[in-house]
């Protein structure tokens, strides 16, 4: 049975444990259009969508939400499937964290009465492409989907699942999180599922760190603070471990590392220590980077300034530095090392040595999927109905295709109409006509934006326009237009780098204005009138009455 199921089900991509998938699969796989019926009669699209191109999109992050929001409901019928069923505000994630927001002002869910887009709750875990459909997981049930998961990429199947689990795979603990499969087709395929956290394998990091990509991540880390406090105020803490439990590592310097830090200074030193008065002047924050300075993208000056401004209210900058592990337990003890939450971690450099840590918070860089890195390979058949060769020519017979990527990096190596590419072993490249990839997953061959929000909302946006009004081919090539660059660095002040010529120096505000427009810009860009309302009527709240300091 295992050898008809791939075969039936599976043409480009693999499933590493086919067994998993049930038989009723392999009836689902013979019939091209098994779940149309359902799509066409949910509850989230009242009229039927015939006569419409069904536009599937993977993922329901800034890619994938903003998409499905601008195309047009009377050509379209647009279809998300992602394991979350929210989309998060990723730039004031950080503010959630430090208690000045609650995690739903920046939750937007996919399912909304005024929007013509259906949703289903799954993973994506392969795709056809001469059949055109798309092999599906349900994750209603499954844990792990709102948070970055902390096990090795060896240990689990895929990006979700349960985890410290003692068998492995993490997924054979629990057999009931196993969802159904079944197969979508597509007319279009939009792959936005974006990136995961980065270790570059470092020792411990992936069991021990905490990780900042959604909103379970957030609610993570301001959960471990308030648990250090406790721990730390407890009779039986001894000094030293008191010292080391009130010590916040964050690992990575970029904006959102950056930002976390000043968050978590505000919250901590203006907040926590009034509910800990014996505890003053104990909580340090440590920013760490192997790069020698912070916000390298933004310019030397105002990467100066953010430095000693962060220094000044309290924040330990250690650039240059080198990450070797991180385990539980405190510095100089020695192993075995288990993991003991009411306990320290330490934290091993290769400038300082062992440093003990309350926690330790991951945000150095993105990786790829196992979606993209794993399922998104080979192609068997060529898909003739679908790709066109670049050069104009015609496909060989015995040529072996794979799907274009990056080198190193891994992302889709898309074109610059932001399709999805295929190379063969002898050289030819071809694009897809129906199949694109944006954000963090994918890489424009001309020239990648950079990783932010900004760069792939407007992929969205332009992907949107493009597809509304049938231009794809005539239009010209996606092009990324800088808007500027915002940081806030704690206690008020924030950097604002408004786009210059390169032969010109840039122009920017710093501290007390470029906060103010930093909070006006996001309260703005939010997508909701009612989350814009709730975001300032609860940054009001906080001037009078202090963020929140409730662990849940």
């Amino acid at each position: 049975m295992g050898s008809k199921l791939v075969n039936t089900c599976i043409l480009s991509g693999r499933i590493r444990r086919p067994l998993w998938i049930p038989t009723r699969c392999i009836r689902l796989s013979q019939n091209k259009r098994c779940l149309a019926t359902h799509a066409e009669h949910s509850e989230a699209i009242p009229q039927s969508d015939s006569g419409k191109e069904r536009v599937v999109i993977l993922g329901s992050g800034w890619g994938g939400y903003t998409l499905s929001r601008k195309l047009s409901p009377n050509s379209f019928s647009p279809l998300v499937i992602s394991p979350r069923s929210y989309f998060v505000f990723t730039p004031l994630l950080t503010d959630t964290a430090g208690g000045s927001l609650d995690f739903s002002n920046i939750v937007e869910p996919v399912r909304d009465p005024n929007a013509k887009v259906d949703f289903i709750q799954a993973a994506a875990r392969a795709v056809n492409l001469e059949k055109k459909t798309i092999l599906c997981e349900s994750t209603v049930v499954k844990s792990g989907v709102t948070e970055s998961p902390r096990t090795h990429e060896h240990e689990r199947e895929w990006e979700e699942g349960p985890e410290s689990v003692s068998t492995q795979p993490a997924q054979a603990a629990r057999k009931w999180e196993q969802g159904d499969f079944f197969e979508i087709p597509y007319d279009k395929l939009v792959i936005a599922v974006g990136a995961v956290s980065k270790t570059f394998n470092t020792p411990g990091v992936r069991h021990n760190a905490m990780f900042f990509k959604d909103i379970g991540d957030a609610r993570r880390v301001k959960r471990r603070v308030r648990e250090c406090f406790e721990l730390a105020v407890l009779p039986t803490t001894t000094p030293e471990l008191r010292k080391w439990l009130l010590h916040f590592a964050i690992v990575g310097a970029g904006p959102t590392g950056t930002e976390l830090a000043a968050s978590l200074r505000d919250f901590i030193y203006k907040d926590m220590v009034r509910l800990y008065p014996a505890l003053k002047g104990l909580p340090r924050i440590t920013l760490y980077d192997v790069a020698p300075k912070v916000l390298s993208m933004f310019d030397e000056s105002l990467s100066r300034y953010a430095m000693e401004t962060m220094k000044k209210e309290g924040i330990d900058i250690k650039t240059s530095h080198h990450v070797q592990e991180l385990r539980w337990g405190e510095p100089g003890t020695e192993p075995p090392h288990e993991m003991d939450p009411k306990k320290c971690l330490t934290l091993v450099t290769k400038e300082e040595g062992e440093v003990g840590v309350g926690m330790c918070v991951w945000v150095t860089g993105n990786a790829m999927n196992k979606f993209v890195s794993q399922s998104l390979q080979d192609v068997k058949p060529f898909p003739t109905a679908s790709a066109v060769m670049k050069d104009g020519s015609n496909p060989e017979q015995n040529d072996t295709w794979r799907i274009k990527k990056a080198p190193k990096v891994g992302a889709l190596l898309v074109d610059g109409h932001l399709r999805v590419q295929l190379e063969s072993n002898t050289g030819q490249t071809a694009v897809l006509q129906d199949v694109f990839a944006l954000g963090d997953n994918a890489m424009p061959e001309p020239g990648a934006p950079p990783a932010t929000a900004q760069a792939t909302n407007q992929e969205a946006k332009w992907l949107a326009a493009r597809l509304n009004n049938g231009d794809l081919g005539r239009s010209p090539p996606f092009s990324f237009h800088n808007m500027g660059t915002m940081a806030y660095i704690g206690d008020a002040n924030a950097l604002m780098q408004f786009p210059s010529d390169d032969d010109k120096p840039p122009k920017y505000l710093t501290g007390r204005m470029a906060w103010f427009f930093w909070n006006s810009a996001y309260l703005t860009m939010s997508i909701s009138w009612r989350n814009k309302l709730r975001i300032a009527f609860r940054w009001l709240l906080n001037n009078i009455f202090g963020r929140d300091v409730s662990r849940y």
